[in-house]
């Protein structure tokens, strides 16, 4: 199933799950219960382990995940361009797999394999952001050097580079309407930045846009989430919900979060909390996670319909 064939509302929330489980809720429990339809994944740790032969094999993402809804592939790389060469180009992205493991390169021709394994319902091309504050002459050499690697890698979307530099996001921008492109994913913004100058970038790009296309970007925390709505993107990407449940918070409908204990999620008491996170790590888990995956998507509905208002 593609993204154009798929009843999307907008604003659009799509999960991040850092690697190729829902846990710890089910594929089933994530879209029956809690309202998810559109999960996004990173393919460069997914390409180390499980692997593009064994993903291929059983169907790709989705077919891994036995998720009902649409899968996206992003690349993945977790950390940002700190160098163009003359032979980026053709050498691709060099990178290092989570948690300081094996260094890595991955070319264009290598990462068409990886687009084939994973069949996600939409896919990035192979990119790289560069670093926000990285020097000028760096951020245009890295505009240049992602437009071609999109264009080796094409997958009906383009990736907007340029930092926060409105003649470098032009730039992309240009690149990939010479492309046909007409979706656009935002890069860079995944990055942990000042919310102002998040904000101030990503307004400036979106002005940027050609009219009609679907336009997606990661936004990690509550204000970036509100601003890329004020923005106008269609779909938002987050992993927020997770995020605080590993921390023990509870994310509320307005996106405000609290310690679990004081927000007692499904109704059991408050002294219930210590306990379960103490003697029933892996059920208070279960709970809390659900909980905050319900008001996050719950959020996104409730802006949906003040758009139709």
């Amino acid at each position: 199933m593609t993204m154009t064939s798929y009843p999307l509302t907008v604003p659009m929330p799509v999960l991040k799950l850092p690697l190729l489980t829902t846990d710890p809720l089910t594929a089933g429990e994530l879209f029956s219960h809690c309202g998810v339809r559109i999960v996004a994944l990173p393919l460069a740790p997914a390409m180390d382990a499980p692997g593009a032969a064994i993903l291929g094999e059983v169907g790709g993402l989705g077919a891994w995940l036995k998720w009902e809804g649409l899968t996206v592939a992003l690349p993945g790389f977790g950390q940002p361009l700190t160098k163009v060469k003359k032979n980026s180009e053709r050498v691709g992205v060099h990178y290092q797999l989570p948690h300081g493991g094996a260094k890595k390169t991955v070319n264009g021709a290598e990462y068409e394999e990886w687009l084939k394994a994973a069949h996600a319902s939409v896919a990035l091309p192979l990119s790289q952001a560069p670093d926000h504050y990285a020097p000028v002459d760096d951020i245009v050499r890295s505009v240049a050097v992602n437009a071609a690697w999109g264009a080796q890698t094409p997958t009906g979307w383009g990736v907007v580079q340029g930092a926060g530099l409105k003649a470098a996001r032009q730039e992309s921008i240009a690149y990939l309407v010479e492309q046909n492109i007409t979706n656009f994913y935002l890069g860079g913004f995944e990055q942990p930045l000042e919310d102002e100058e998040w904000q101030r970038s990503l307004e400036m790009t979106t002005d940027l846009l050609p009219p009609n296309g679907l336009v997606m970007v990661e936004a990690a925390t509550p204000f970036r989430i509100q601003a890329a709505i004020e923005a106008g993107v269609h779909l938002i990407i987050s992993d927020l919900p997770l995020t605080l449940a590993r921390h023990h918070r509870y994310l509320q409908e307005d996106l405000s979060d609290m310690p679990v204990e004081e927000g007692a999620p499904h109704g059991l008491p408050k002294q219930a909390w210590p306990y379960l996170t103490e003697r029933h790590v892996g059920l208070a888990t279960r709970l809390l996670t659900e909980a905050n995956v319900k008001n996050w998507t719950a959020y996104f509905a409730k802006k949906h319909r003040e758009m139709l208002n």
